[in-house]
């Protein structure tokens, strides 16, 4: 059973920002949502020049997709890198991909583990999980089970079904604790239709005592 490395680059919008600029990211925001995209890009623009992260962020994303603006990944990561400086998690975790996937820079493991670090002890879910993933492949860091872990366990408890799902793997292969089929069943039950969980689920199910699935099952009731 592979544990997967999913380092998707997805499109997170920031909620609006309350700084000294919000207008112009509030209009940026407006116009991305009406689909006007040179529109929100030029307001995202300014509200970056000033120094406002979530616009730094969101314009960062619109040159990744090329939206608004050609396509264009190093100025995709000076801004990410520009907010990342500033805390932003969603700036650290997408910079942190960048330097995963190769996208726009060389691959960079050690950066990218530096930036998911960050963002992870900021508390961030995605970047727990992504962290997670890492130390269970020993990508940039060494292999850590417990570590991996660990940082699956905190970003479970923000609900985060990806992490769930890795749990599940871990708790059903005994990698970094002891086989529980249990409480595998029950995080793959919370990790939903992510990735494979059903069909791990199935497998799991497979190898359980009727007593058992009912176990996971009022566990995972009880953990929603």
């Amino acid at each position: 059973m592979k544990l997967f490395l999913k380092l998707s680059l997805s499109v997170i919008f920031s909620t609006l920002s309350l700084c000294a600029h919000a207008d112009d990211f509030s209009d940026g925001v407006a116009s991305y949502v009406r689909q006007d995209f040179p529109a929100a890009a030029a307001a995202f623009k300014k509200a970056a020049e000033q120094g406002n992260s979530d616009a730094q962020f969101n314009l960062g994303l619109m040159y990744l997709k090329g939206e608004g603006v050609t396509q264009d990944y190093v100025e995709a990561k000076a801004l990410f890198e520009k907010a990342a400086l500033q805390n932003n998690v969603r700036a650290q975790v997408n910079l942190a991909r960048m330097y995963a996937k190769a996208k726009g820079v060389a691959p960079n493991y050690a950066k990218a583990v530096y930036w998911f670090n960050k963002a992870a002890e900021l508390g961030y879910a995605d970047a727990q999980y992504s962290l997670g993933v890492l130390y269970v492949n020993g990508i940039g860091v060494s292999r850590d089970y417990n570590k991996a872990l660990d940082l699956f366990s905190k970003a479970a408890k923000q609900k985060s079904a990806s992490a769930q799902y890795q749990l599940g793997l871990m708790y059903l292969k005994g990698k970094g604790v002891a086989i529980d089929k249990v409480t595998a069943l029950k995080c793959l039950i919370l990790a939903g239709d992510y990735e494979d969980a059903v069909t791990y689920r199935s497998y799991a199910e497979s190898q359980m005592s009727a007593k058992e699935i009912e176990e996971a099952k009022a566990q995972a009731m009880q953990a929603q």
